[in-house]
Parts: structure tokens; C-alpha cells; sequence
């Protein structure tokens, strides 16, 4: 596998993700978003995200521990392209970050 060169920001909540987003340049490939972060949750931050037109071509999957049928669907409604239930085991953690860069940002 090859890739790109990149860099892996955390953010604690939501409001200092969208603080993140309105100065970043470039903008982020990809978002990994909890539906359960504080201040402004993940919810919130996809509707918004998805309303600002130059925030619209970011991928955006969700990564959390909901796997309510309400939260797959408002989701998938809200423009994200995958919603992941956090796994409990560290393997599966390894094998799910690879899968994501292999999909997500890995160049062709």
C-alpha cells in the first residue's frame, strides 16, 4: 500500500472542529465524527458541515458508538459517506483505520 503525505488532527468537540474547519487551509480530506462529542455534537457539526458549500466535498464518516437506526439513517440523509460502530477489540481498530485509509486516502 502506498499513500500520500497527510496529517492526523484531534479535536475535543464540535465547536472547536467547525473553529478548525473555518481556518483550515487546505481542508481535510477526510473527517472521522462522533455523534457524541461535547459542546456541539456530531449531529449538529454534519448539518453544518454540509451547509456551508466549500465544506461540502469532504468526506465525512461517521466513527462512533451509536448503533441506533435513527443515527445510520440521519446520517446517511445528512450527506455522510460511511457510519462505523466503534469497535471493542484492538484488532478490529487496526483492521478499520487501514480500511479507511485504503478508501479514503490512498491515491490512485
Amino acid at each position: 500500500m502506498s499513500g500520500g503525505q497527510g496529517a492526523f488532527i484531534c479535536v475535543e468537540d464540535g465547536q472547536k472542529l467547525m473553529d478548525y474547519l473555518l481556518r483550515s487551509d487546505p481542508l481535510p480530506a477526510l473527517i472521522l465524527l462522533d455523534l457524541n462529542m461535547p459542546r456541539k455534537d456530531g449531529r449538529e457539526v454534519l448539518k453544518e458541515i454540509k451547509a456551508i458549500p466549500a465544506f461540502q466535498r469532504i468526506a465525512i464518516v461517521i466513527l462512533t458508538t451509536s448503533s441506533e437506526d435513527d443515527d445510520v439513517a440521519f446520517s446517511r440523509k445528512m450527506g455522510a459517506k460511511s457510519f462505523i460502530t466503534k469497535p471493542a477489540a484492538f484488532s478490529e481498530w487496526i483492521k478499520m483505520m487501514k480500511s479507511l485509509a485504503e478508501n479514503w486516502l490512498v491515491e490512485p
